[in-house]
């Protein structure tokens, strides 16, 4: 491809980590940075590339921390001049207009692009995310249930969901006006494209359904129908880049597949952040396997982040000599949950205590591999580990997870293999799965 296909900006480092792997999947070449800082580095890469995304941190932030993280992304993405402009967001889009407000950043987008398009797509049927007349639905523990009737996100501790319907979700954020591109659109004889291009005319936002991957893909050639005609800024989860990667892939000559398997480490590490339910049960199930869990106390990491990172480190080692593997989490039980564990400033103490932890127990050649569980202090962890990008390597499609190595010049950490898994990603085993690897089946 002689001009960059996509760029994205994404609000946490492991939705980006994922939006990057839907489209590595079917061959396109690309590299997610932790920071639009490096930008003359950034466009120097390009060309090489079919992909180029952003990993941020704007989904814990509040809207003028958001202005001050987005507003560069989105003037590296406008630099970079690809095809296709997108704003991964979570697929269950929790968001307010206090906290990792998506409408805001709309707003950002058509203050430095007048009147560009914004089509909306929730929709990932993979991951168990439809969308039916702008209301978002979900699988929750194997019955799919409304967005707001899912207890995992209608009690979220940082941006509770109570509205379904996207377009009054959003209405909250944003004075741009919504729109919807429904199922029923899809069967007129132009396939919803006058209902789209009618929403964008009017400058509404555009919600777009999709039920399954045939609906998915219909509605992602729409979009890129659309970004050939105007500056075109999607607001999507995952999905649109399956579907966009399949759409331009599939009358090309065949390109080389991301792998599906990977080798088991001796010793691995987790570092959770997480407060979901699932992660939980899969650190009950990693512990029950003999894994050692220690507790870190969100509180001390505000007090003092570096004693912390090396009382743990300490403790660390001293497991992994007995042989074990460890997980260091902030949470365990529901009691455990802290209100405020999104918030820019806890979850920057928490990301510093596992990037120190990372680095210390990477220059003593103690870790390989490390899963780090939790989408906004992930993605401080890893603006502070020191690394500039990540690439994937394999793309484990019975967890939904992926394996990534860490790019680092010069560095301890070039190489590191890292996944970065969010709350409601991978089954209860997945963590004994990234320490014996894909490879072979399970004993």
């Amino acid at each position: 491809m002689t001009r960059l296909l996509a760029a994205f900006y994404g609000d946490d480092f492991t939705g980006s980590t994922e939006n990057l792997a839907q489209f590595s999947r079917h061959g396109l070449r690309g590299r997610l940075f932790f920071s639009s800082a490096g930008r003359e580095a950034i466009l120097d890469m390009a060309p090489e590339l079919d992909v180029v995304g952003l990993a941020g941190t704007a989904r814990g932030l509040a809207p003028g921390a958001m202005t001050v993280e987005v507003e560069p992304a989105l003037a590296v993405i406008e630099a970079l001049a690809p095809q296709l402009m997108q704003f991964k967001v979570c697929s269950t889009f929790d968001s307010s207009p206090t906290v990792g407000s998506i409408g805001h950043v709309m707003e950002l987008a058509r203050q430095r692009w007048p009147g560009c398009a914004l089509p909306v797509l929730p929709a990932t049927p993979a991951f168990g995310r439809f969308t039916a007349f702008s209301h978002l639905f979900t699988r929750y523990q194997g019955e799919i249930c409304r967005l707001d009737q899912n207890p995992a996100m209608a009690y979220h501790p940082s941006t509770p969901m109570t509205e379904a319907d996207l377009r009054r979700h959003l209405a909250a954020q944003t004075t741009i006006a919504p729109a919807a591109v429904t199922l029923l659109d899809y069967r007129q004889a132009d396939g919803g494209w006058q209902a789209l291009w009618s929403a964008i005319e009017a400058e509404r936002f555009a919600v777009l359904d999709a039920t399954d991957q045939a609906e998915l893909q219909q509605a992602a050639e729409l979009i890129l129908r659309l970004a050939d005609h105007r500056p075109t800024l999607a607001v999507a989860a995952q999905g649109l880049a399956d579907a966009v990667g399949r759409a331009v892939t599939r009358d090309t000559m065949e390109r080389p597949p991301l792998p599906t398997t990977y080798p088991g480490v001796a010793r691995l590490l987790v570092l959770s952040g997480s407060c979901s339910p699932q992660t939980r049960a899969q650190l009950a199930h990693f512990e029950s396997l003999g894994g050692g869990v220690l507790s870190l106390p969100p509180e001390e990491a505000l007090r003092d982040a570096p004693g912390l990172a090396r009382r743990l480190a300490g403790q660390v080692a001293a497991m992994f000599g007995e042989g074990r593997d460890v997980a260091v989490a902030t949470t365990r039980s529901e009691a455990d949950v802290i209100v405020d564990l999104s918030t820019e400033r806890l979850a920057t103490a928490v990301g510093e205590v596992f990037a120190r932890l990372t680095r210390e127990l990477r220059d003593a050649g103690d870790i390989q591999r490390v899963v780090f569980a939790g989408g906004d202090t992930s993605s401080h962890a890893m603006r502070q580990l020191g690394a500039d990008a990540l690439e994937l390597a394999a793309f484990d499609e019975a967890q939904g997870g992926h394996l990534c190595r860490l790019v680092a010049t010069d560095s301890p950490i070039d190489g590191l293999e890292v996944v970065l898994k969010g709350g409601q990603i991978g089954g209860e085993d997945l963590l004994a799965r990234v320490k014996r690897g894909t490879s072979h089946p399970a004993p």
